[in-house]
């Protein structure tokens, strides 16, 4: 199974365990409306409060168990024992500082349920670290399992909380709650992750990089839940309960692109960090097809966000069709820029992903305190966009000194103007605007069909191929180089053009074998030149090596867990190499 095919199979299979479990809990969005009312966007508020304190107590350390757990020269012990301290130390003190979360300015709708949401981000960070790290252990289908397992039992608790019982806010939260319990249960039962919790002799080493590379996606993290989320939390307080409610509802539209990208980004990430060889053009031809698959799958919801909205939502909350098409365009622009962050994740740039989250969630706050009170729900879409335009942007150029991913300019800048255009005709509503935004969609098809056939045409086997009619397949390199290879062989025209100056040539080399020509080869040899090169491996330099055994002893005194038991790697000499490497990385190390 070659690369492209292997990430096919992840991503197929992560989209059975994940994209019908996350498509129900979006059809859930029609429920939740209906049974909370107004209180829908305190409850929106809530849950986007609990994920961005997620980061800030468990040290983003979830991103670390993806990335070293997935690196098999790293022990998966210290991996897993790492991520259980920190998760359990910072949700302790989360729920100490809780009560206090309540006097602050500004979240005053987290009075009376401060210590639920304290409780919500240990669940939530224990759940997504295990199933992390199962994940990172090749465990593909336990880890879709028990993602289906967890939404059914989101649902079943969801709706007994809100209908039968009518806890409101309240059960919303503990129908998200109970399942990430028994989901983090699950996994320690089926995984046996109990056989990694080993606390004595936990490498140092794992530790301190894991965190180096996981504190800075901390501030990373709640930059981008700034740029995402802090919309509908600056909308309820410039705007009102009830146009956030409305723009909260109009945000799961967008999150149908979200959600597919973020199933391929799942399998993407093991094939990143695995295949090395070849690197710079398997990212380039991935993000071909990725990008052709987010524009044609923007402006297909763009053109189907009306009847998209009357089906996921109720009542007064049809009207927040008018804020899908930035939102969508936003979207799209926020899933090509995460897909240029894993080439921070792959080189552990942990510091650059920062960096490049922030100005896009400086740019967005600043643009909602400007457009907000302006233009209401409609400015903080349109502060969204530009938010993750410059995102994407400043990774592009950025990301090219690690890895260098060819784009296509005039595909992207054409696939930006139809998708926009799209866009500004929705908003407008015009005259013929569906029949308008029906061909634009045509056009994005066509624009993005042949990246789209090469990504196919690599992943199918070659009996199918032959199969598809010619028209399909002719921009493909697989249908269009058996034709040159036949022609190639024009051997009896070059073969006589090679053998006729053989002739002449074997009599000098057999005149060759003069004496006078020989012996200066056996003189150039002389003794003083070669004896330096014969002492320079000096006495001394063997005896320092010899003499090296002592201190290593007392180093893996310290660290008792050197070698990996599944593969019997010795990790602890590859950190030591890795930490002096990483001082002066080099840039180019993964250019084709």
């Amino acid at each position: 199974m070659n690369k492209y095919s292997r990430l096919i199979s992840n991503t197929l299979i992560f989209a059975i365990g994940t994209f019908s479990s996350k498509i129900l809990t979006i059809l859930m969005t029609r429920f939740n409306t209906a049974a909370l009312g107004s209180d829908f966007g305190t409850a929106s508020v809530l849950q986007d409060m609990g994920n961005v304190l997620i980061p800030l107590f468990s040290l983003q350390i979830v991103d670390g168990v993806t990335r070293f757990g997935l690196d098999r020269r790293y022990n998966k012990k210290d991996v897993f024992s790492v991520s259980l301290i920190v998760t359990v130390l910072g949700s302790l003190v989360l729920l100490l500082i809780s009560p206090l979360m309540e006097r602050i300015p500004g979240l005053d709708f987290m009075k009376g349920r401060s210590m639920l949401v304290a409780i919500f981000v240990f669940t939530s960070s224990l759940r997504n670290m295990c199933s992390q790290f199962v994940r990172a252990r090749n465990m593909v289908k336990l880890y879709a399992a028990e993602g289906i397992f967890t939404t059914f039992t989101t649902v079943i608790f969801t709706l007994l909380f809100l209908y039968p019982l009518k806890m409101g806010v309240t059960g919303f939260l503990l129908g998200i709650i109970l399942p990430d319990i028994i989901g983090a249960a699950v996994l320690f039962w089926l995984a046996d992750l109990k056989k990694f919790v080993c606390f004595r002799g936990l490498n140092h080493l794992t530790a301190q990089q894991m965190l180096r590379y996981s504190a800075p996606l901390i501030p990373n993290k709640v930059a981008f839940w700034v740029t995402n989320s802090s919309d509908r939390i600056m909308v309820q307080t410039m705007s009102g309960n009830v146009l956030s409610s409305i723009f909260a509802g109009a945000y799961k539209i967008p999150n149908l692109i979200t959600l597919v990208v973020n199933i391929f980004l799942d399998a993407w990430q093991m094939s990143s960090i695995t295949e090395e060889k070849g690197r710079a053009h398997f990212f380039t031809k991935v993000f071909h097809a990725m990008s052709a698959i987010i524009f044609i799958g923007s402006a297909l919801v763009i053109l189907l966000c009306r009847p998209l909205m009357d089906i996921l939502t109720t009542g007064k909350f049809h009207v927040g069709w008018i804020y899908i098409p930035l939102l969508v365009l936003a979207t799209a622009f926020s899933c090509l820029a995460s897909f240029l962050g894993t080439v921070y994740m792959v080189e552990k740039r942990s510091v650059n992903n920062m960096v490049t989250t922030i100005i896009a969630a400086a740019i967005n706050i600043i643009l909602n305190l400007l457009l907000i009170p302006k233009y209401g729900p409609q400015g903080a879409s349109a502060a969204t966009l530009c938010a993750y335009f410059v995102m994407f942007i400043v990774r592009v150029f950025d990301t090219r000194r690690f890895i260098e991913v060819n784009f296509s300019p005039l595909r992207l800048i054409a696939d930006t103007a139809v998708l926009s255009l799209e866009a500004y005709l929705m908003v407008n509503n015009g005259t013929l605007c569906l029949l308008w935004c029906f061909l634009l969609t045509l056009l994005m098809i066509m624009i993005n069909f042949r990246p789209l056939m090469q990504s196919v045409c690599k992943v199918l086997p070659a009996r199918i191929l032959a199969k598809l009619p010619s028209w399909l397949t002719k921009h493909t390199i697989q249908t269009s180089q058996p034709q040159p290879r036949i022609n190639r062989p024009v051997v009896p025209a070059r073969r006589p053009r090679v053998n006729r100056p053989v002739i002449p040539a074997p009599q000098p080399r057999v005149n060759r074998p003069v004496v006078s020509a020989r012996q200066p080869r056996v003189n150039k040899p002389v003794v003083p030149a070669r004896q330096p090169r014969v002492s320079r491996p000096v006495i001394p330099a063997p005896q320092s090596k010899s003499q090296q055994p002592a201190p290593d002893e007392s180093r893996r005194g310290r660290h008792r867990s050197t070698i990996d038991e599944e593969d019997g790697f010795d990790y602890e000499a590859y950190l030591r190499e890795r930490e002096k490497e990483e001082q002066e990385p080099p840039h180019d190390r993964f250019r084709k």
